[in-house]
């Protein structure tokens, strides 16, 4: 079977993760798998090598490009530049996003695909008219939707009347052993000897960055040595105003602890993996997500974690099982569990057990086998 999976970015953010790790589950099953994806700026290739074909896009942006224009170039040049490929040799497209389902819902206009798939990991808050409509036409267009998780799957049923497969993220191998290769020491080396939080997925308001960041100026008063390190978070998205906000409240704290919150904007997959075993404690008080695909990489790696009570993560999270959950808006919630863990190491020595069990459950390889089984059932019912 080949297959070509679509994503809009090449950074390693939760869905273009998502995307590689399954194109390379998918070949390791037979399947022949490209990926496509468009390069800012010049890049030609993704954060980190990957085990099947791969063809990049390039993408300029533009300065004072507003953000809908952006979106809407986005697809524009997705679309053109996929034309010239020979798309007629996939059995199954498959787009990862709403950037590429639109490229690919023009693309089956023109007669070039004959139909595709579409994973929604999440939906977004648009607000303009033009980029609501290429969200509903991102969700109505697919012959098929697969879906990260059950909540995602009721939304959906609820706003569009549409049914879709469940079909879980897995966590990579590697989270599970431990890797004693030389590291960033200029990034890493000043977190020795300190208490570290560690959330991933950079600053916006999806990540609810501005009540974690409250919620460490809550500890830091009882522990001095506490650090919060934010990795990640390169995105398409325009979060400046919420970036504002966060840069506002940092900069009106005391010296002390502005100085221990500590910003990796692009960390490579080696320095995440020792990010997650250096973290005390793993932070994710999320109002919005698809599924927790760090979440599962931190359990995996023995890293107790703190996140919110959202309906997604009560699929595979139980308070005081595996995690510990509390409301996303109530910052001395999170703090006061972020206490907990760093003063009781019975009951974070108890959370690391359960969650690393609940990691085990959910693998590439059978994430892998249930699209494959997925892509013959669309197939046969052509």
């Amino acid at each position: 079977m080949n297959v070509a999976l679509y994503t809009y970015n090449t950074k390693p953010r939760g869905g273009v993760v998502h995307t590689l790790a399954l194109a390379e589950a998918l070949k390791e099953q037979g399947c022949s798998v490209t990926v496509f994806a468009l390069g800012l700026n010049g890049t030609k290739q993704f954060y980190r090598p990957v085990g099947t074909e791969t063809t990049v896009f390039p993408f300029e942006t533009r300065e004072h490009e507003g953000f809908e224009d952006r979106i809407l170039r986005y697809i524009d040049t997705y679309t053109d530049a996929l034309e010239k490929e020979r798309l007629e040799a996939f059995d199954i497209h498959h787009a990862q996003d709403c950037i590429s389902a639109n490229a690919l819902t023009r693309l089956g206009k023109k007669g070039l695909v004959p139909f595709f798939l579409r994973t929604v990991h999440h939906l977004d808050d648009f607000v303009t008219p033009a980029l609501v409509e290429c969200q509903h036409q991102s969700v109505l267009q697919p012959r098929a939707i697969v879906t990260v998780s059950q909540s995602w799957k009721e939304k959906l049923e609820s706003l569009y009347s549409r049914s879709s497969t469940v079909i879980h993220n897995g966590v990579d191998e590697r989270f599970f052993t431990s890797d004693e290769s030389s590291i960033d020491t200029e990034t890493l080396a000043p977190l020795k000897g300190k208490i570290v939080y560690l959330t991933i997925g950079g600053i916006e308001p999806r990540k609810n960055t501005i009540e974690t960041l409250r919620a460490f100026v809550e500890v830091k008063q009882r522990i001095p040595q506490a650090v919060l390190v934010i990795a990640g978070g390169t995105t398409l998205f325009d979060y400046r105003p919420y970036r504002t906000g966060f840069e506002r409240l940092l900069e009106s704290l005391p010296a002390e602890i502005r100085s221990d919150v500590r910003i990796i904007p692009s960390p490579d997959d080696r320095t995440v993996k020792h990010l997650y075993r250096l973290a005390h404690v793993y932070l994710q008080p999320s109002i919005k997500e698809g599924w927790g695909l760090s979440i599962l990489e931190a359990m995996a790696s023995g890293t107790p974690v703190v996140a919110s009570n959202i309906e997604v993560f009560q699929e595979f999270m139980t308070h005081e099982h595996n995690a510990l959950l509390s409301d996303p808006m109530d910052s001395r919630a999170i703090a006061a569990n972020m206490l907990r863990l760093t003063h009781d190491p019975a009951l974070a020595d108890r959370l690391r057990k359960n969650a690393g069990m609940t990691a085990r459950q959910y693998t590439w390889p059978q994430t892998a086998g249930g699209h494959i089984n997925l892509y013959r059932r669309v197939l046969s019912n052509e």
